[in-house]
């Protein structure tokens, strides 16, 4: 009786903490598993890491509880094997219950572990690829900087060549328009000067001309005056005379035409030559030659400025 009470009372603890296996289990898994809170995907995967821990320790709580069974079975009376022996089988189901449970545990963790470390990873990518954006954005507004910079400064060089290019154009031809323009007044003032002393030289030689004529014409007059009165007092004589003292007033006349005619071809050929002849520019002597030879009255009497207007009016 008393080994009968002392099988009975063994079995009923070794059947209690089978029975109580699956609650530790499941709490020991919940303790585990509790802490995983992070991303949906990392939860995910910790529910099916934590699925299959539990899995794998239902399935040895199941032997375990099967191998309970088979002791119970084995205390009643007709069993053959000891209850020694039941409970080694008990305690064996036990342990590999025990393991079960821990890699569970260990699976929960390290997919803890892992979940934690794919946040951060993506975390730390995301801040990363930030980094990256905000950085690559710096380099291309840098290079778009450089790009105008190079672009403005190839402007600015080419518009100092061409500048510099225009100005020399420019100089050139400055300096080319001012030598023919000095060439040009240098011409113009030789040909006045020129036009000056051939015109002094035709005034003195058209007022020679017109003097001796004038001289040759008084001569003659007076040849003429005393032929004539040669003539009266000889008749006869004095007849030939007065037609050669005619002739030769005639021809005197004739001269003093020719050296009008020629003052005044002269001084048409320089109007046409359109030879600006500077009147004040002249001495009073010149312009009283230039007067004589055009045959002015009462030129002895005028003053300067008189022959000038005189002579400015009789081109």
């Amino acid at each position: 009786m008393p080994s009968k009470r002392s099988n009975k009372g063994v079995t009923s603890l070794l059947a209690l903490g089978v029975k109580d296996l699956p609650r530790n289990t499941s709490w020991l898994l919940s303790k585990a598993l509790s802490p995983v809170d992070g991303a949906k995907g990392a939860a995910s995967a910790s529910k099916d890491a934590a699925s299959s821990a539990g899995s794998t320790a239902s399935h040895g709580i199941v032997d375990t509880v099967r191998s309970a069974g088979a002791s119970l079975k084995d205390v009643l009376p007709g069993s053959s094997d000891s209850v020694e022996l039941r409970l080694q089988r008990a305690r064996a189901a036990t342990e590999r219950a025990r393991e079960s449970e821990d890699r569970a545990f260990a699976s929960a963790e390290e997919a803890k572990a892992r979940t934690s470390h794919a946040k951060e990873t993506a975390e730390r990518d995301k801040a990363h690829l930030r980094d990256v954006k905000r950085d690559q954005s710096k380099l291309v507004e840098q290079r778009v900087a450089e790009a105008r910079r190079d672009a403005d400064a190839q402007v600015d060089e080419a518009h100092k060549e061409a500048q510099s290019e225009a100005d020399e154009v420019i100089e050139s031809e400055e300096t080319e328009a001012k030598q023919r323009l000095q060439k040009a007044r240098d011409e113009a003032e030789d040909a006045q000067a020129k036009a000056k002393a051939d015109l002094s030289d035709a005034t003195s030689k058209l007022a020679e001309a017109r003097q001796l004529a004038d001289e040759a014409t008084a001569a003659a007059q007076a040849a003429a005056d005393e032929a004539h009165q040669q003539a009266k007092r000889l008749a006869a004589t004095a007849h030939h005379d007065a037609e050669s003292a005619d002739q030769v007033v005639a021809e005197a006349e004739r001269v003093r035409a020719s050296s009008s005619a020629t003052a005044t071809v002269v001084t048409k050929r320089l109007k046409k030559a359109d030879t600006a002849v500077d009147f004040d520019a002249l001495s009073k002597q010149e312009l009283l030659d230039l007067a004589k030879a055009k045959g002015v009255d009462g030129r002895s009497s005028m003053s300067k400025n008189e022959l000038v207007s005189v002579l400015k009016k009789s081109r």
